[in-house]
């Protein structure tokens, strides 16, 4: 008689995810277990904890911090996934009768990550909130912020002409074809960002320091032209890891001759609102800093009055 077995599948633990999530954001052990409250020890060790329950290494350590390994870059989005749907479930309980229309201002680089996926949440937990979404650069979000014309942005901050309500690092990977390797006799192949891009600035003097001759090779303000000249093999880049397409790229690094990459500095501005319209802008501020894991100092006023 055939033996029958049952496969049971054990469920993540969300302090363990939370932390791993956190880890990689930040890109060190210090800074994720600030943002957790929590020591560096008992951070290390739900780490542990993660990668002996996966089996497989999620994260590599070094002294200049934590990067992710393919394993890592796998589970990221269905942390992130794990992690929001259980918050979405009391958002779902608690939320009351918030309506009005919400003008959200976004950079082209957090526009097509994570954060859409986090929007489409928060559209299902607030039915009657209409989001109204721009994505732009820095300076032109931060101009529309300043005519009224924008309640919330997600920008920049040494591109923004307001005062922002917080403001993180987040991670910034090179990035080339799966098929990319270096030639040690020729300068560093670049595809760079085009316009007044802080971090493509950040990236050329890491370069120089390190004494890393390059040329650029293609530059575009379009990130979709920035990922497909990657991919095609022209050159790498720098991308946050939510814009890495892992299917066609691989995350590049010391092995590769290649120096510390720089980070990204992000803002949330917020303008405050009047009437019923506070209550929506609230409420996705509030949403915002949860699904992006941020603190904030509850103000008086939390954006400068225009």
């Amino acid at each position: 008689m055939p033996i029958s077995r049952t496969l049971i599948m054990r469920d993540f633990d969300s302090s363990l995810l939370r932390a791993f999530v956190t880890v990689a954001e930040t890109g060190a052990v210090s800074a994720a277990a600030v943002r957790l409250a929590r020591t560096q020890a008992a951070v290390s060790m739900q780490l542990r904890r993660l990668e002996d329950d996966i089996g497989q290494r999620l994260l590599e350590r070094s002294p200049r911090g934590v990067r992710l390994t393919d394993a890592g870059h796998r589970l990221l989005p269905y942390a992130h996934a794990i992690l929001g749907a259980g918050e979405d479930a009391r958002r779902a309980l608690e939320v009351g009768d918030v309506a009005g229309t919400v003008r959200l201002g976004m950079l082209e680089d957090v526009a097509v990550g994570r954060l859409p996926r986090a929007l489409r949440r928060f559209s299902a937990a607030h039915p009657q909130v209409a989001l109204e979404i721009v994505v732009d650069a820095s300076a032109a979000l931060s101009q529309r912020l300043n005519e009224g014309a924008l309640d919330v942005l997600v920008g920049d901050p040494a591109m923004v002409d307001a005062t922002p309500l917080v403001t993180w690092t987040q991670p910034l990977f090179w990035v080339g074809a799966r098929g990319y390797l270096a030639d040690p006799q020729s300068p560093l192949p670049l595809v760079a960002f085009g316009g007044a891009c802080l971090w493509q600035q950040q990236v050329m003097t890491a370069l120089r320091r390190a004494g890393i001759a390059w040329r650029v090779v293609c530059t575009s303000t379009s990130l979709p032209a920035v990922q497909s000249a990657v991919e095609a093999g022209l050159g790498v880049s720098v991308l946050l890891d939510g814009n890495i397409r892992y299917d066609t790229m691989r995350v590049l690094g010391a092995a590769d001759g290649l120096p510390e990459p720089p980070a990204a500095d992000l803002g949330l501005f917020v303008r405050q609102a009047a009437g019923a319209q506070e209550a929506a802008v609230d409420a996705l501020r509030t949403f915002l800093c949860e699904a992006l894991d941020l603190d904030f100092i509850e103000r008086t006023s939390r954006a400068p009055r225009r």
